[in-house]
């Protein structure tokens, strides 16, 4: 120890900021109050990744987040929200929204209007330390966001015979190991990843027993759980669904795909949403007389809402978190 007590200062900080880490976010926010110190301790970005870390390890701080509107995905326990640009309703704005401390920010606008359907996913690109965000329009257009610049531009480099053109699935561009990935209807063996660091595409090999088949009684998607990636599949036979679920165990080794379960039922135009601790899965399911409604992978599982009145367009999970999106950009 330094004779000015220099390193037993430090240690006190050391201990002050594990305890703080371990806190829920409305406690944090709290704590600001307390005095200067801790307002910029709570506010340094090293305690807000922190925090994030032992967040994302806490059941208790993952939660679900439900809109009547349009939402494209969560990410670090921030919500990219579509909404339309009031008075010009033919245009949208995109919304980066923290529903934990309710901070959020308007995102540059794009070139992309109302009238083409596009698909959007936010990721962290560990190497440029940036959040960036991903668009890919219905015509095979694919634009990058990058939000600390503040710099959009169209991607157009890609290999022969991978074009970004998303199957019909509502949940397309889950975002792992630092790439978006998406299902591809042009391919049948594979599906597509994009990484963000170096903007190169790629391809991955689908697991065995899983065919990519487009028409009204099949329904394939991709989605991630625990950090893994997951494909999923849905293939309907006399009113029967039967929803199939695999889960790439090691991302460098390909052929680690694990299938998890298979089930059966009359309303599986599933998405896997979140995996419990006991191995459950938390499915969306798409009903179409009252919207979305929420089950787990267990047979006895209750619907969730059971009211035709709360009637919800889908719902992401989301952890809380202390990341400003006014920070990020």
């Amino acid at each position: 120890m330094d004779v000015d007590g220099t390193m037993e200062v430090r240690l006190k900080e050391e201990i002050i900021m594990d305890i703080l880490s371990r806190l829920p976010v409305l406690s944090l926010l709290r704590f600001k109050c307390v005095s200067k110190y801790w307002m910029t301790l709570i506010s340094e970005p090293y305690f807000t990744l922190k925090h994030l870390n032992h967040a994302k390890n806490n059941q208790s701080s993952q939660k679900i987040l439900v809109l009547h509107g349009e939402m494209y995905c969560c990410y670090n326990g921030l919500a990219l929200i579509k909404l339309r640009d009031y008075p010009q309703y033919a245009r949208a704005i995109l919304l980066l929204w923290n529903p934990s401390t309710r901070e959020s920010i308007v995102l540059p606008r794009t070139e992309f209007s109302l009238t083409k359907d596009y698909s959007c996913g936010l990721g962290y690109d560990s190497t440029s330390d940036n959040y960036k965000i991903l668009k890919i329009d219905d015509a095979a257009h694919c634009e990058i966001l990058a939000l600390k610049s503040g710099s959009r531009r169209k991607i157009d480099k890609r290999p022969s015979g991978v074009s970004p053109v998303l199957s019909d699935t509502e949940d397309s561009g889950a975002f792992v190991h630092g790439a978006f990935h998406w299902i591809d209807s042009l391919l049948k063996n594979s599906l597509i990843s994009f990484r963000i660091s170096n903007e190169v595409y790629g391809e991955i090999p689908l697991p065995e027993g899983m065919s990519l088949v487009f028409n009204v009684n099949c329904i394939n998607g991709v989605s991630a759980l625990e950090g893994m990636l997951c494909v999923y599949s849905t293939h309907i036979r006399r009113g029967i669904h039967t929803f199939k679920l695999w889960v790439l165990k090691d991302y460098d080794v390909k052929e680690s795909w694990n299938r998890l379960f298979t089930i059966q039922g009359t309303d599986l135009y599933s998405i896997p949403k979140y995996k419990f601790t006991d191995g459950e899965v938390l499915l969306r399911c798409r009903v179409l007389e009252c919207g979305s409604v929420f089950k787990t992978s267990k047979e006895s599982s209750r619907l969730w809402p059971q009211s035709v009145s709360e009637r919800i367009q889908d719902g992401f999970i989301y952890t809380k978190s202390l990341i400003s999106p006014k920070l990020l950009a």
